[in-house]
């Protein structure tokens, strides 16, 4: 087994934290993991929301670029920002692979990614960056809302010099490299506040469009084609899967990231289990927008089934004598 190097005191790629001894001063004689196993089921996680996180966004990409067609092309700018604000958020989750604990009012962030290799400072930069990216994925939610009711329409001091943080993680050893948000700092408690404030608020400001959106809708029903009338229906239903999903893969983790934080609550294990929540993002909005708009599901089912459609086609072109034109297919 390779020799372990205890650190008794901050050093260079670990400045607020150090290896926790026992009640007797005695640091452990082998590495141990609190999260040993639960460790090991975060990898699966990580590895099945990489995966299809990166599928899924990239299929969507593609969907959009070359599969919106007829009156949905002119909502294609709108799905082109969902493609890339869910790409970006995927890039920088799998970049990261973190872990997350609470205790005590401060938040600790552990990467086990590439991020993870890098010193203090840049892993600093690359959590601000994610904070960012997570707030701009909600932030999008109203933006893509308005997009379509117009269309219808018209590094800081430390608050507790010498105190060791790494009490505050989980049971392990050798400590990992960490990075903390002690709210009893002001910047701390400003970035805290601000990403709990823009995602709870974007997904408000959602809602209240969406709701205005479905008034206009209605107002207009009897003015649209048949046509018409399915594509605003598609589209109605892509919104507020889009608004609905996110309460619960983002909203919800956040606040209950934020809200103990200023209450100094403990959750134990419920932060990490959040950050579980936020790594599916990239896999549950590409995927919801294939199912809920008809001719991407229909590409992708036409592509999954096209064997068992070729040994079908004489019969096919039997019985439809009258193809539909490309224009229906778009919202059919």
């Amino acid at each position: 087994m390779a020799s372990v190097e205890p650190h008794t005191a901050p050093y260079e790629n670990n400045p607020f934290a150090w290896d926790v001894a026992d009640e007797n001063g005695d640091l452990p004689a082998e590495p141990y993991n609190e999260l040993r196993f639960l460790s090991k089921l975060l990898f699966v996680n990580y590895t099945i929301t990489s995966v299809g996180g990166g599928i899924a966004s990239f299929l969507l990409l593609y969907l959009v670029l070359f599969k919106t067609l007829g009156t949905l092309k002119q909502y294609q700018n709108m799905l082109l920002i969902c493609c890339a604000t869910d790409l970006w958020y995927w890039s920088v989750d799998n970049f990261m692979y973190m872990k997350l604990g609470e205790k005590d009012g401060v938040l600790i962030v552990q990467m086990d990614g590439l991020a993870g290799f890098l010193n203090h400072r840049y892993r600093i930069l690359t959590i601000s960056t994610y904070m960012w990216t997570i707030c701009m994925v909600n932030a999008m939610l109203p933006v893509q809302l308005y997009f379509r009711y117009y269309s219808l329409s018209s590094t800081s001091p430390m608050e507790r010099p010498g105190f060791n943080y790494g009490t505050l993680w989980f049971k392990e050893y050798p400590l990992p490299p960490l990075v903390f948000g002690d709210v009893r700092s002001n910047y701390h408690k400003a970035l805290f506040l601000y990403g709990g404030l823009v995602i709870s608020v974007s997904h408000l400001l959602s809602t209240v469009i969406g709701y205005k959106t479905w008034c206009q809708i209605r107002q207009m029903h009897d003015s649209y084609s048949e046509r018409t009338r399915r594509l605003q229906k598609q589209l109605t239903n892509f919104m507020i899967v889009q608004v609905v999903t996110p309460l619960f893969i983002s909203v919800i983790p956040v606040m209950t990231i934020v809200i103990p934080s200023f209450l100094f609550i403990d959750t134990g294990r419920i932060c990490l289990y959040s950050a579980l929540m936020f790594s599916w993002i990239p896999v549950f909005n590409p995927v919801i927008t294939i199912t809920v708009i008809v001719p991407f599901r229909r590409f992708v089912l036409g592509v999954v089934t096209r064997k068992r459609g070729l040994v079908h086609t004489g019969h096919t072109k039997s019985d439809s004598p009258n193809p539909r034109s490309a224009t229906d297919l778009v919202v059919a």
